[in-house]
């Protein structure tokens, strides 16, 4: 059986008496058969009675993500919305090709290790909602693979996630479920031109087959964060809006989604299609889940940068 080594920082609220409960847990597991490292990090404001969802963020390959729960970028948005953020750090064993994650395997032993995380936080932490709190996923790279096995592993229990310019996907082709999540797709088109193809064949022999799904193209970036960022919080608040009522707690809360509910945009002249129009292909264009979200994506995908 695994163990969890558990780890609690007090925080100076508490340290000088304060009733006030500790605000950053760390847990580290075991090496499992597709990771050598599993380590976890959670925050969450000391004021928020009720955690809503967890906020994970996902490095890069083999990356120590924990730091990330530090920023105060994502903490006012979990602070906005009462959520806790959970960063990650998995590496994997030493292997031939270590450019192609094991542990992005989540259905193998990492996803499990995520779930096992997270309930020794909701002990330790007094919230035993973070137990079955639904995710919001961020990632970048690695990250974003992450992000969509763990989309196509447990669907029931994700809000909403972000693919970031990832290399390698082990489910290009999910389950039905996976493809009514909301999910938002990245490339730059200065990156990889591997890395562009396999992420855009991804979204559009899915979209065709009716995900609910965005896709990005962002001019003049690389390997990199620039725009993401900013877009996946305006994509997180309004899919929240749609899918998790105000007096909602727990996964099996959420509300689904439909084609109807949102906008389409053409992902080739990125323009928003007009209701009716048949001419556009289903695999051309994104779904877009409100008018706000619409004209963010419209100003990033459009959005010139100096080369």
């Amino acid at each position: 059986m695994r163990t969890i080594r558990a780890f609690i920082l007090i925080s100076a609220a508490a340290l000088f008496g304060s009733a006030a409960i500790a605000d950053t847990y760390e847990a580290t597991l075991e090496p499992g058969v597709v990771y050598n490292m599993a380590a976890f990090k959670l925050w969450h404001s000391p004021d928020v009675e009720r955690i809503r969802g967890i906020l994970m963020l996902n490095p890069g390959s083999n990356g120590d993500g924990r730091g990330m729960v530090d920023d105060a970028y994502w903490q006012d948005f979990a602070n906005k919305h009462d959520l806790a953020l959970m960063g990650t750090y998995f590496t994997d064993h030493r292997h031939v090709n270590m450019m192609i994650e094991d542990y992005i395997k989540v259905g193998e032993g990492s996803g499990q290790a995520l779930i096992d995380a997270i309930d020794q936080f909701a002990t330790d932490s007094g919230h035993q909602e973070l137990s079955y709190a639904p995710f919001l996923l961020w990632g970048h790279s690695a990250g974003g693979e992450l992000n969509h096995e763990i989309a196509a592993w447990i669907p029931e229990r994700v809000i909403a996630y972000v693919v970031n310019q990832g290399g390698y996907y082990y489910s290009s082709v999910p389950p039905e479920a996976t493809r009514q999540t909301p999910g938002l797709y990245f490339v730059g088109l200065s990156d990889l031109v591997s890395r562009n193809s396999i992420i855009k064949g991804i979204f559009t022999t899915n979209r065709r087959a009716g995900a609910l799904w965005t896709y990005v193209e962002e001019k003049g970036v690389s390997h990199e964060v620039v725009g993401s960022r900013d877009l996946a919080l305006v994509f997180y608040e309004e899919v929240m809006a749609k899918r998790l009522p105000d007096n909602a707690m727990g996964y099996k809360a959420l509300l689904p989604v439909t084609e109807e509910m949102g906008i389409k945009g053409n992902i080739i002249n990125h323009e928003i299609v007009v209701e009716g129009n048949s001419e556009v292909k289903q695999e051309d264009t994104s779904w877009l889940i409100s008018a706000r979200f619409a004209n963010a994506w419209q100003a990033l995908v459009t959005k010139e940068r100096a080369k």
